[in-house]
Formats: C-alpha cells, sequence, structure tokens
C-alpha cells in the first residue's frame, strides 16, 4: 500500500524503514549511541529484501555512525535509485572520522548546503527525497533562515521536500504554517500516542513519521523484568531521554501495559510486532511507522505486517480502555 508524502506527488510505502541501527557504534557527546554489534553486508541484504518486498521509504541521518548509516544506504540501493524514496536529516555535527556526534546543532544556512551535499556523497545519489531537520528544538528565528534554506535547495533540485523531526508541536505548527513542509517526524507507539501532534499533521495534511514505533524494541516482546542491555547499546548507555529503558532494563510500568493488551495485538496470527505496527495504522491515514532493523529476518516480519493491515476500530478502542487512556 502506497500513499502520497504530504503535499508533494513522492508516493510512499505505508511501512517504511529507519536506519539508525545499521549505522554501528558512534557516541553522542561521549555516550554510545547505537545499537550494538552489526554487520554491513547483513544491512545490506536487509535493504534489499525490504525493496523486493515492497517497502520504498528508508529514513537516515548523517548523524546514524556519522555517515555510515548513509553509506550503507546507499551501497544497498546502488542502481535502484528509481525505486526508492531517501530520507535523511541535518543539524547535529559531527566528525565521521572518530564516530563522534555532538549535541551542539548547527542550522546555519552554509552548514545546511555542506551537510546536504556531504550526505549525496556519502548516499551515491545527486537529490534527496524528504530532507529534515534533525535538532527537536530551534528557535523561531532559526526556523525562518532554515525555511528559507531549505526552499532553495528544493529550487535547486538538491531535496525533492523536507520536514522536521521534532517532539514539539507549538513549534510543529508554526513549521506547518509558515512552511511548504510535507513531513513531521515524532514519535508514535501503543505506548504512547501523541495525539497533538497527530491531530497537528492530519489537520496540515502533513505526512506523520513515526519512529520508536517498537518502542525501541520493547514492543518486540523480548524482554522479561532481568533483561539487561549492555552499555555499548543506546538503551543500556544512560541517555536520560531513552523512556522504555532504565540503566539497560526495560521499565516494569511499560512492559506491565504491553501484557494486558498482548493478546489483541497478537490477532489475526499477527507477531507482537506486526500488531504494534497495526495499532499505529489504526491510529491514523497519515501515519508511516520506521522501525529499526538490522537483519533480513527482522525486516520479512516488518514488510509482513502490510497485508494484515490495521487493527479495528473495535479494537482501538479495547486498547485505549485497557491503557486507561
Amino acid at each position: 500500500m502506497y500513499k502520497k508524502l504530504g503535499n508533494t506527488e513522492i508516493e510512499v510505502s505505508s511501512l517504511g524503514l529507519g536506519c539508525w541501527a545499521i549505522g554501528g557504534h558512534f557516541t553522542l557527546d561521549g555516550i554510545p549511541d547505537g545499537w550494538g554489534e552489526v554487520n554491513d553486508t547483513d544491512s545490506i541484504e536487509a535493504i534489499q529484501t525490504a525493496i523486493d518486498m515492497g517497502v520504498n521509504f528508508f529514513d537516515t541521518a548523517d548523524a546514524y555512525g556519522a555517515g555510515h548509516s548513509e553509506q550503507i544506504l546507499g551501497l544497498a540501493v546502488k542502481g535502484r535509485r528509481n525505486e526508492i524514496v531517501i530520507a535523511t536529516k541535518f543539524g547535529y555535527t559531527n566528525d565521521e572520522s572518530t564516530k563522534e556526534v555532538f549535541g551542539k546543532y548547527d542550522v546555519s544556512p552554509s552548514y545546511i548546503r555542506s551537510a546536504c551535499q556531504q550526505s549525496l556523497k556519502r548516499l551515491g545519489t545527486d537529490y534527496i527525497d524528504l530532507y529534515q531537520i534533525h535538532v527537536g528544538v530551534i528557535n523561531h528565528e532559526e526556523m525562518e533562515s532554515t525555511i528559507d534554506t531549505l526552499n532553495r535547495l528544493r529550487q535547486e533540485g538538491l531535496i525533492r521536500s523536507y520536514g522536521w523531526s521534532t517532539y514539539d508541536v507549538a513549534l510543529a505548527e508554526a513549521f506547518a504554517r509558515k512552511s511548504d513542509a510535507a513531513a513531521i517526524q515524532h514519535t508514535l507507539n501503543v505506548l504512547r500516542g501523541d495525539a497533538e501532534m497527530i491531530s497537528l499533521c492530519d489537520q496540515n495534511g502533513l505526512t506523520s513519521i513515526n519512529n520508536s514505533p517498537l518502542a525501541m524494541g520493547l514492543l518486540s516482546g523480548k524482554f522479561n523484568p532481568e533483561s539487561k542491555l549492555a552499555k555499548t547499546d543506546v538503551r543500556g548507555s544512560g541517555h536520560e531521554w531513552v523512556a522504555y529503558f532504565k540503566d539497560g532494563k526495560p521499565v516494569a510500568t511499560y512492559l506491565a501495559k504491553l501484557e494486558a493488551i498482548k493478546e489483541i495485538l497478537t490477532s489475526n496470527n499477527r507477531t507482537l510486532v506486526q500488531g504494534a505496527l497495526a495499532w499505529i495504522w489504526g491510529r491514523s491515514d497519515a501515519a508511516i511507522p520506521i522501525p529499526g532493523f538490522k537483519t533480513k529476518k527482522q525486516v520479512e516480519e516488518l514488510a509482513g505486517a502490510v497485508e494484515l493491515g490495521s487493527l479495528t476500530k473495535e479494537q482501538m478502542v479495547e486498547i485505549e480502555g485497557l491503557l486507561k487512556r
């Protein structure tokens, strides 16, 4: 199933794939921000499998692996560029040689242009389909300057459309009003129904791109109260903003919520992962979840969710009741 990306003519699959995990090891302000060990050959095979199964939308960032994710995506889609839609992001400064990303951001016109050129080179393409601000909060002056720069890049054909990865509804609303944006990327999953942002996207004709649709893996059902992730994994490295895991352990309240809705999510012979995606598709026609992946097997399960479709309206209502929302 395919849909238009915002107000553009770009056709995207109802499932996208997020390429953070395939970036491999890197640090953010000195703290590990990757997803543990990754095999580039496996990553490439997984991406090519996804394309063969009808997934055409891939979301990455110059920060993921300090450029490595973009390079791997570029290698994987070589010769198939016209089959896919590439989204990437800019704003966080990084050092590709040391695999360091810095919380300090730069959205000046010259930096954006330079970051765009470097992303194009790593991706092995001459245009980016969706170019997104990666920094969650910038001031209004920076926003207006960034919009101007993105409009220029689009006029020059370097990008086809643009958006913002942000959790701030008020800023997203201002961005939608002042720009010709196609999408807002934000967190959405069955444990965290971001109602205000979904409503904003629906009202403004924006595509809602959903990161953490599996709550950083917690919704896979692989974790129990005794599970413990390594400090080399973003979920165990100590970042304060990681909501679903603390000190590498899954948060007990989220495990309890998952247990309460597990039966509904696994209806119609779905796996838990497929049920979590089905909830998102039931939430809004504008929603495109972008779960992460590392292997062909994971991609097959994710892509297999598409033909099973969304949960029913009755199931959606039942889940809200069980989660007391």
